[in-house]
């Protein structure tokens, strides 16, 4: 599914374990309650997607944009967010916690109401730590 054009597509409840959409865009898809754990969303276009509920528990989302999706009950759990594009959403995830982010996502991060519980177990990574 590397590249795959998905857009509008209605995926709810759909299962992606460990699936490669690597590049895929999946603008203004439904994903609601998708089981996406492991799976690889580098560079993936991922704006105004419905991924209320979805689990990404260690995906991988490097480079991804997840602006205006929404993210009501998402699990980021161990997920790779390293450069990925997200906007004030992400408050409304159910959990970022063991996550990695690149510093930009700082300003958004503090944002959700369980920051202050969450905050010692996200790794914020510059690109420079990153290729060390």
């Amino acid at each position: 599914l590397t590249d795959a054009d998905l857009r509008n597509a209605n995926l709810t409840d759909a299962s992606f374990f460990r699936a490669d959409l690597s590049g895929a865009n999946l603008t203004d898809a439904s994903l609601v309650s998708a089981y996406l754990t492991g799976a690889s969303l580098t560079g993936a276009n991922l704006t105004s997607i419905n991924l209320e509920g979805a689990n990404l528990v260690s995906a991988d989302l490097t480079g991804a944009d997840l602006r205006n999706a929404s993210l009501m009950g998402t699990d980021f759990y161990q997920a790779n967010l390293m450069g990925a594009k997200i906007d004030h959403n992400i408050r409304d995830c159910y959990s970022f916690r063991h996550a990695r982010f690149s510093p930009d996502a700082l300003p958004w991060l503090i944002l959700h109401p369980r920051w202050a519980e969450v905050k010692n177990t996200v790794k914020i990574v510059s690109e420079s730590e990153e290729s060390a």
